[in-house]
């Protein structure tokens, strides 16, 4: 029994140094892993960013990007960038930079050339691990600025080079660099902004044109006997509180000087001249002409019609003069300007309208008219006059002319008298106010507006449509409507007594005596009063299978005997396809 516990002993004590055995071979098993993991991974993040920017003739180096507290955290200081004997080296490849834009040094230096994007390759070597990273330069040339004295724009540069780290400098101190990146133009003479590089030398980041202060080309204007003013300058905007101009006349009799500024006196021309000091001790002297002025209005009172653009030149300016046409202007007002010198009549009534011209407010009155022509237009025979009635004006006031499109036709006298000169047609054009009325003239022979006439007066009377009774009193078909009518004025068509033709016997006489006008339907502006117009709507064998006629009267309109309506109608003229020829009864 003893002999058995003793060997149970003993296995046990075997098992036990198997154990530990087996433990340090598996700790040399994960050693050997870590070495080869170790061995095989990447080494980290190794720069602090993959990018920058410079600007032309700067230099920058690349080991300002390597993150050396990383390393020396990571692999206990065990590295140099130029010993390779030690276990971590990095170096630069110039193998993907361009050779046109930049240079690179055994030191890791990259010297900007020309603008462009280069990149340089940064590599680390860890025993067997090789990692490299890709680092990109932008390279910018300097910035062309146009500015004008006291003015502020934002500078490019500011995004590259921190304000609150770098100074910059101008090369005659005519810019200030802001604390927020942008420049202010403080002096009148070009210049270029600068930033100190990392080998001393500085970097030229922008070339400055400073537009110097000026007049307008054409001089200046001012009003006689306005206030005191300061005549404005171009490309100068003084530093607040700054007050660096000296005025001088060559005139003291037309302008005076004081504190307040200048003050025209006399409606003239003289020449001023601004002495300027900028913030950094620049200096320009600049001058031009100075017209004094008398503006106004051309007329006391402005008479316009409603709805009408009316154009204003005012008086006693000059090229220089600047207008404001927008002082107390109101668009619920009668009248205002809608813009320069374009006066808008709104509504009819009474308003008052007021501009500045020159430093100075003149009014003038402005009476809004609501002219119009109360008819629809003018029907008349050779040698007879017609007088025009425009209505709505203002009988003190108003300014009416009137013009004939058709003189031959018929004139018009400056009292709106109408002479018919000849048949036809014409428009007589009124303007009242600046508003345009056209008003249509028909010009007929005395037979035809006579005719007309008697048609119209006919359709006013109780009559009744038949074919039976065409030719007893107050009875009418169409053709005997006509030649019931004509046959006083001794146009028989070819019958002159007895029973009426019929339309197409109308027709046809019109035809054979040379009457006819159209074959077709025409606008009514073509037409005269007492020209017939003849229909046909189906074959019937007769003359253009004529089977209606009826007689023009004017403005638009016929008078027909109507079989649907059962009299005489006076109606709109209408402009259709069955209509197949008008004539004209009487010669002109």
């Amino acid at each position: 029994m003893a002999g058995l516990i003793k060997d149970k002993k003993k296995g046990c004590r075997e098992t036990t140094g198997f154990k530990r055995k087996g433990i340090a071979l598996l700790f040399a098993m994960l050693v050997l892993c870590c070495m080869v993991w170790q061995k095989a991974s990447a080494l980290g993040k190794l720069l602090y960013q993959e990018s920058t920017a410079v600007y032309v003739g700067g230099t920058i180096s690349l080991r300002n990007y390597v993150d050396e507290e990383f390393l020396g955290l990571n692999y206990n200081g065990d590295y140099n960038s130029v010993n390779p004997g030690y276990k971590l080296e990095y170096k630069w490849d110039s193998s993907n930079l361009n050779p046109v834009c930049a240079t690179l040094d055994e030191k890791g230096n990259i010297k900007a050339i020309s603008s462009g994007s280069v990149k340089a390759d940064i590599t680390f070597t860890y025993k067997d691990i090789v990692q490299t990273e890709v680092f990109t330069i932008e390279i910018y040339d300097p910035e062309e600025i146009d500015i004008a004295y006291g003015e502020s724009q934002p500078l490019k540069a500011a995004e590259v080079y921190d304000t609150s780290k770098y100074l910059y400098t101008s090369s005659n101190g005519s810019i200030i660099v802001n604390s927020d990146g942008s420049i202010t133009a403080s002096g009148f003479k070009n210049t270029e902004i600068y930033v100190p590089g990392e080998d001393g030398k500085n970097i030229t980041v922008a070339k400055v044109n400073i537009r110097q202060p000026g007049f307008p080309d054409e001089g200046i204007a001012r009003a006689a006997g306005t206030s005191a003013y300061t005549p404005g300058i171009l490309n100068y905007t003084p530093f607040e509180g700054e007050n660096a101009v000296v005025w001088k006349v060559a005139s003291e009799g037309a302008v005076s000087v004081s504190e307040e500024g200048l003050s025209a006196l006399n409606a003239g021309e003289t020449e001023i001249t601004a002495l300027i000091s900028a913030k950094n001790g620049d200096t320009v002297e600049i001058a031009t002409k100075l017209t004094i002025t008398d503006p106004s209005f051309p007329e006391t009172d402005i008479v316009i019609a409603a709805d009408v653009v009316k154009d204003i030149e005012l008086s006693g300016i000059c090229n220089a003069s600047i207008i404001n046409w927008n002082i107390g202007n109101a668009v619920d007002t009668a009248a205002y300007f809608i813009e320069e010198g374009k006066l808008y009549s709104n509504e009819s009534g009474s308003a008052p309208v007021t501009i500045n011209a020159d430093g100075r407010d003149i009014t003038c009155n402005v009476t809004v008219t609501d002219p119009y022509y109360d008819g629809e237009g003018i029907i008349g025979y050779k040698g007879v006059t017609k007088n025009i009635k425009i209505k709505g004006t203002d009988d003190q006031k108003s300014i009416v002319t009137y013009r004939s499109k058709k003189k031959a036709v018929a004139e018009v006298d400056e009292n709106g008298v109408i002479t018919a000169k000849k048949t036809g047609n014409t428009v007589i054009v009124a303007n009242a106010d600046g508003r345009e009325i056209e008003i249509p003239v028909e010009i007929a022979s005395v037979e035809g507006y006579k005719a007309s006439k008697k048609a119209v007066s006919i359709s006013n009377t109780k009559t009744k449509y038949s074919q039976a009774k065409r030719m007893k009193k107050g009875y009418y078909d169409c053709s005997s409507l006509i030649w019931r009518i004509y046959s006083q004025y001794d146009v028989y068509f070819g019958v002159e007594s007895g029973w009426a033709p019929t339309a197409a016997d109308i027709a046809k006489w019109c035809k054979d005596n040379g009457r006819t006008l159209y074959n077709k339907a025409v606008p009514s502006e073509k037409l005269l009063p007492g020209d017939l117009v003849f229909f046909s709507y189906s074959k019937n064998g007769r003359y253009k299978n004529i089977s209606h006629v009826e007689i023009y009267t004017g403005q638009d309109m016929d008078v027909s005997a109507s079989s649907s309506n059962n009299a005489v109608i006076h109606y709109e003229y209408s402009q259709n396809d069955s209509i197949v020829m008008i004539a004209r009864p009487v010669s002109n």
